[in-house]
């Protein structure tokens, strides 16, 4: 959100997609003022799922049987039940630290403190479903993104569909990452979710915002694309990339599941 007032766009995406849920990251305005906004403007049944971490995540919901409720919650995490089905995956919503503030060994060290904690989360619960959503300041081939020891997300189902891979003795899960089909010029859409050539940009277009998911999640997987607009509202500007001015510096990303009996 860039910490600006964008309740109208909220609405306007939230009406011209559907969604069930909605997250909103860096967002200025108060959770029940946009709640409030969703109501009167999208539909009457969206509530906030408890508990919420107010200072980092903005989360609503218009399904309750997708449950969403908080099971666990870090400085720039917050892990949620989703429900699907008659299946119980674990949502985690990441946060991870930008590129202008923090160099390459701090956001890796952050992201690897991120694994070790969500594997901790995975004992716990029982649960190694796990699906990765936010804005994680890295790119999908950034190598704690996909090395094993770090999250193992690999760029396509098939690499995925392994299940595991050995390292050192050790077995480590597979992850897909599907935000790398949309990378780059051969895609119908922009060419990632975030521009910058500063120092801080090297590739002029990074995919800062992502979804990772666990592999045994990937039957439920239909889609994910990244919104450029909403209604009447852009998120581009004229030169075809965020519009920071008037919008957000990322755009936006909707990701669709199917519910599922496996």
């Amino acid at each position: 959100m860039n910490n600006r007032d964008l309740t109208d766009a909220v609405c306007a995406l939230a009406t011209s997609t559907a969604a069930d849920v909605i997250v909103l990251n860096e967002n200025s305005v108060s959770s029940s003022k946009t709640l409030c906004a969703l109501r009167q403007n999208v539909a009457g049944d969206f509530y906030i799922p408890k508990p919420a971490s107010e200072d980092r995540f903005h989360c609503f919901c218009r399904n309750s049987a997708l449950d969403l409720s908080e099971i666990d919650s870090g400085i720039r995490t917050s892990t949620r039940k989703y429900k699907l089905g008659n299946q119980m995956f674990l949502l985690v919503l990441l946060h991870g630290l930008d590129m202008r503030n923090y160099d390459d060994e701090a956001r890796r060290s952050f992201m690897q403190d991120v694994i070790r904690d969500l594997n901790f989360v995975r004992e716990d619960k029982q649960n190694n479903k796990l699906i990765l959503l936010g804005d994680f300041n890295m790119n999908p081939y950034d190598r704690v993104m996909n090395s094993a020891e770090g999250l193992n997300a690999m760029m396509t189902r098939s690499c995925a569909a392994k299940g595991t891979r050995q390292h050192l003795g050790k077995k480590y899960d597979f992850y897909y990452n599907p935000m790398w089909s949309l990378l780059g010029d051969n895609t119908k859409g922009p060419a990632g979710t975030a521009y910058d050539t500063s120092n801080q940009g090297p590739y002029g277009w990074s995919m800062l915002d992502q979804v990772v998911l666990h592999h045994s999640i990937i039957p439920f997987f239909n889609k994910v694309e990244i919104l450029t607009e909403a209604g009447e509202y852009s998120f581009m500007n004229k030169n075809g990339r965020p519009d920071a001015k008037n919008a957000s510096d990322h755009f936006p990303i909707i990701v669709d599941f199917t519910g599922g009996q496996q």
